[in-house]
Parts: C-alpha cells; structure tokens; sequence
C-alpha cells in the first residue's frame, strides 16, 4: 500500500476490527467444511448479524479493498491472515465475489 506521497505504507489489521471479527468466526479453518466457499461463509454472517454488525463490514469491506486494489495477490492474502481469515482468496474474481455479496447486503 502506499500513501499519498508515493511511499509505501503498512497495513494495519487495527483499522478493521468488524472484520477482525468476522474472518477468524467464519473463514476460520473449517469454513470449506462448513460453508463450502467463502461466498456462502459470508452468507451465514449475514443471516447471523445485526443491522449494524453487516453496516460496519460493509464498509470495512469497501476500505479493505480500496487501501489493497494496487497490492499484489499475495499481498492480500497477507493482509487476510492478519485479519484472521484462514481462506486464501486465489483470484480477484473470488473476492469480486465477496465485494458482490457484500454489496447486495441488506441493513
């Protein structure tokens, strides 16, 4: 990631914490098990969550993927295992369809 000076910056898993939440509780280890893909995981938090809890990832969600858009693939895999997610995405098409299901989420 870099700043508006051009330099790199970190990422900082603090500036996430509804997504600190969500990625250890539902794309922990066994989501494939239990979910069967990342999309569907997701799925299951939205049933689960409040209003408020889906506003907030939402949003995470949409920051995450602008402060990542110029990072590598593995780079944001990186930036998933220090959120706590187990899942690796391996495409921009998998986490377009995260940003599809978020999207579409209703408060």
């Amino acid at each position: 990631m870099k700043d508006q000076s051009g330099q790199k910056k970190s990422f900082e898993p603090e500036d996430y914490p509804a997504l600190r939440e969500l990625f250890p509780a539902y794309l922990h280890q066994d989501f494939g098990e239990e979910y069967g893909t990342a999309g569907e995981a997701v799925k299951g938090f939205l049933s689960d969550a409040s209003g408020d809890e889906i506003l907030q990832v939402k949003e995470e969600w949409k920051a995450l993927r602008h402060a990542l858009r110029d990072n590598s693939l593995s780079d944001i895999q990186q930036a998933f295992e220090k959120l706590g997610s187990a899942w690796q995405p391996e495409s921009e098409r998998q986490l377009q369809e995260l940003d599809e299901i978020l999207r579409h989420a209703e408060t």
